[in-house]
């Protein structure tokens, strides 16, 4: 019986070593040790923090690594990237790019062989506020005889907060309004956008307000004549010949309460004398209270002509004078004919300088006399010059029977 029972539990053994190389030989050919590849999505660990620091990250805004691990094919094919755990802790960082590093875990029942990569480079941006004023920019074209004033934004500024990098990206704070349609003053609430230097918008800053309200004064156009006015006054001698000015016309912007009883615009008062001593002088306008100019591109230039007043007398006989309107069968005695005058005339320099003796005009009228002895009047006609006196003022003439 001894010896049965000792058959019994080399038996047993001899089945147990059987069976430990039958398992080992089913875990490492039928389910072996293998490995695999996994991307697994970073999560940042102690955000709220960071934010009680003032900080924020700015890049990057999404990361991952590539885990390798290790197990039995009947293990691992259990495995998702979803029960790998990448981590990075982003408390105790200041501002600026800094490498952090990745933790990683997995399930106890497979191994880490290696992950890619080991640190993450972050860039920590400081959270900042900023005042920035509101631009008003205008689209369209106000009606025909209209023109909008300086557009003003309630409040003039508003403030931005965002990351320092990208909030130094912002241009400026735009609120955008069509003006169209507008006769009358523009007062409406306008939505704003913080754009960069291109117009784009800037994303990841935000400002205490969304919509500010736009006022656009409207004025009217009115185009009037620029008249001159003088101080002090010319000599005696002297005449102002010919008045320019360039521009002749300017076109002011009022409220139309304003601008309808105006009628022209005064330059300042110029100085005669000076007009007298120089051809041209450039003068100042005299606007009205609540009156300004409309792309006045130029300055007002007066010219005058002021010339001396020259006088000039000719002598003359009855042969250089037009008889008119003499009856048929008579005519001025011989003798008469030679009888003198002379002609004083008078007018600015440039007239009397040039004038000669056969350029004035003289006339008798002897319409409805008959034979005998008149006393006539020489007529003078008048152009450029005044007629200053005629001396003798008559003539004693005789007509008689031809």
């Amino acid at each position: 019986m001894g010896k049965e029972k000792k058959n019994d539990l080399t038996i047993k053994i001899l089945a147990l070593i059987i069976a430990i190389i039958l398992w080992s030989y089913v875990m490492s050919e039928v389910d072996p040790v293998t490995k695999d590849n996994m991307n697994v999505d970073v999560n940042f660990l102690n955000v709220a923090s960071l934010e009680r620091q003032g900080l924020v990250v700015l890049e990057p805004e999404n990361a991952s690594v590539r885990v390798q691990i290790s197990g039995r094919r009947s293990q691992i094919i259990k495995v998702s990237e979803k029960d790998i755990i990448a981590q990075v802790d982003l408390s105790g960082y200041s501002e600026g790019k800094l490498k952090v590093p990745v933790y990683v875990q997995a399930p106890s029942f497979v191994n880490i062989e290696d992950y890619n990569p080991k640190e993450i480079l972050v860039t920590f941006d400081k959270i900042i506020t900023k005042e920035i004023p509101i631009t008003v920019e205008t689209t369209g074209e106000v009606p025909t005889g209209n023109v909008i004033g300086t557009p003003e934004a309630r409040p003039q500024y508003i403030v931005v907060e965002g990351p320092r990098t990208w909030l130094n990206s912002v241009s400026k704070v735009v609120a955008t309004l069509d003006v169209s349609k507008s006769n009358d003053d523009i007062n409406v609430p306008v939505p704003i956008r913080i754009v960069d230097d291109e117009g784009n918008d800037v994303r990841g800053v935000s400002s205490n307000l969304n919509v500010v309200d736009v006022f656009i004064p409207v004025y009217k156009v009115k185009t009037v004549p620029i008249e001159l006015r003088t101080e002090n006054e010319l000599p005696e001698n002297y005449e102002i010949v010919d008045i320019t000015i360039k521009p002749s016309t300017v076109s002011i912007v009022g409220k139309k309460d304003v601008l309808q009883n105006i009628t022209q615009i005064n330059t300042v008062p110029v100085d005669i004398l000076t007009l007298m001593n120089s051809k041209d002088v450039l003068v100042d306008l005299d606007l009205p209270d609540g009156v300004t100019l409309r792309n006045l591109e130029e300055p007002v230039k007066v010219t005058l002509n002021i010339e001396e007043i020259l006088s000039k007398t000719f002598e003359y006989t009855l042969q250089d004078v037009e008889i008119k309107n003499i009856n048929p069968g008579l005519k001025i005695a011989e003798d008469d004919m030679n009888k003198a005058f002379t002609v004083t005339v008078q007018g600015i320099s440039s007239v009397i300088e040039a004038l000669d003796p056969e350029d004035i005009e003289l006339m008798l009228d002897l319409s409805e006399l008959g034979e005998g002895i008149h006393n006539v009047q020489i007529a003078v006609e008048e152009k450029d010059f005044k007629v200053i006196q005629v001396q003798p003022e008559t003539l004693d003439i005789r007509l008689v029977k031809i």
